[in-house]
């Protein structure tokens, strides 16, 4: 028997994989995958900063940080609620 070639396949695979749209899915991952990855280091660092402004007596950069901090859970939070409205959706 004789196994088949890399030029036997890769018609077969287009007829099945829609390519546009395994793109979009993998470029949808990648985008969703760092953000959040930003967004919850962001939330860290904030709540991080804050309280050691918060121990430093500096209401001024404990305010900012925090700001930061809340950014990062809106973030994240939406995040969630998105993917869990999507799921339940389908």
């Amino acid at each position: 028997m004789r196994a088949l070639g890399v030029e036997a396949v890769a018609p077969l695979a287009a007829k099945i994989v829609d390519w546009g749209q395994l793109l979009e899915v993998v470029e949808a991952g990648l985008i969703a995958g760092v953000g959040i990855s930003i967004a919850f280091s962001l939330l860290i660092l904030g709540t991080v900063r804050a309280g050691e402004a918060q121990q430093q007596s500096r209401p001024l950069p404990m305010v900012g940080y925090g700001a930061i901090a809340l950014i990062g859970l809106a973030i994240c939070l939406g995040a969630v609620i998105f993917g869990v409205s999507t799921m339940l959706s389908k």
